[in-house]
């Protein structure tokens, strides 16, 4: 399961429809996709030092 991937495509569904649909996101609600796609962005930067750690290319020779 990919959580990041899930909840990223099912917001993007969200505001696609919207903007099908002729309705227009208040500024609270565009606040609220910005807010979540900047989590969901730290989250898989997080994920990826806690399995690859801060410089993974980097090797410090010892």
């Amino acid at each position: 399961m990919n959580l990041f991937g899930d909840v990223f495509d099912e917001l993007n569904e969200i505001v696609t429809k919207a903007e099908r649909d002729g309705v227009e996101l208040t500024i609270d609600q565009q606040l609220k996709v910005t807010e979540i796609r900047a989590l969901l962005s730290i989250s898989q930067e997080l994920s990826g030092i806690h399995h690859n750690g801060i410089n993974p290319k980097y090797d410090s020779g010892n």
